[in-house]
């Protein structure tokens, strides 16, 4: 009988909702400053507190991805079996073996991009659920990436994913190429209305509970 896959998505789910009382709160607070004309945060501080939030979420979400598919090439089942290997393949015996494999002779490997995690994914298992849910959001979770490249990068080069990431969203670009604008910002077309980190928060929950149920 193969182990059950944990249920790593409500450990990301906590995070997520960790993240977004982080920025209510943040909220509610300087609302009540300023209308009781006490010493309120900044734009930029309350901006910043929504790039903070944003890294939580996204640094949860490759914590997830990387959590999931090496138990997945250990032979770990979820609600429709065991993942199919593939042909040149076997399960790893155990999650160090897969770990060691997957690092071969570097210090880490990268989860942010569903190109590579999408490869990754053909190289250990055939047609699995784990490949068809990130290639069902692929063009998405790219934009998202874009999000939290440019709050740990200033180059020009992050600035313009980004620009084009925000434009593929919401239709726009953001005063100085700041994440927690966009973050902050309404989700068009949503009722009730909720920030676009909720959004993305929202989005990737979805996606973890499909890779983990």
């Amino acid at each position: 009988m193969p182990r059950r896959l944990p249920r790593f998505d409500k450990q990301f789910a906590h995070s997520v909702d960790a993240a977004l009382k982080l920025v209510a709160t943040i909220e509610q607070v300087n609302s009540y400053a300023n209308a009781t004309q006490k010493a309120s945060l900044t734009p930029m501080q309350v901006v910043l507190s929504y790039e903070l939030a944003y890294l939580r979420i996204f640094t949860a979400w490759e914590i997830l991805l990387e959590e999931t598919f090496t138990r997945l090439i250990c032979g770990y089942a979820h609600s429709g079996g065991q993942e199919p290997i593939s042909g040149t393949q076997v399960y790893f015996r155990s999650l160090p073996l897969a770990e060691r494999a997957l690092l071969k002779d570097k210090d880490y490997i990268l989860w942010h991009n569903p190109d590579t995690v999408i490869r990754r994914a053909q190289q250990y298992l055939t047609a699995s659920r784990y490949e068809l849910v990130i290639s069902s959001a692929q063009t998405r979770i790219k934009h998202f990436a874009a999000i939290r490249h440019r709050i740990a990068h200033a180059q020009a080069h992050a600035a313009k994913n980004f620009d084009n990431a925000t434009t593929a969203l919401a239709g726009k670009r953001y005063l100085g190429a700041r994440p927690g604008r966009f973050l902050r910002d309404k989700t068009p077309n949503v009722q009730p209305p909720r920030r676009w980190i909720s959004t993305i928060g929202f989005e990737l929950t979805a996606l973890a509970k499909q890779l983990c149920i």
